[in-house]
């Protein structure tokens, strides 16, 4: 495990709503925090912290063109 994820794990153990989340309600919420802030912060730190894939976000209906641009964090 790299120094970036166990960073993100350790910041999430401070977050209670992040620990009792599901993969789904990942998802979701990365959706709507792209769709909401253009990939803002939030929606980077849920995407890192899952690992979410661009398939499962164009699943939940994020488009191609955010996707793409959000190509290197997602791979």
């Amino acid at each position: 495990m790299g120094k970036c994820k166990k960073r993100l794990i350790a910041k999430a153990k401070n977050e209670k709503e992040i620990l009792q989340m599901t993969r789904s309600e990942a998802i979701i919420k990365a959706k709507n925090a792209i769709l909401k802030d253009n990939a803002g912060s939030d929606a980077r730190y849920i995407i890192s912290l899952f690992g979410i894939t661009a398939e499962e976000l164009a699943e939940a209906g994020v488009s191609y063109e955010i996707l793409r641009a959000l190509d290197s964090l997602i791979n």
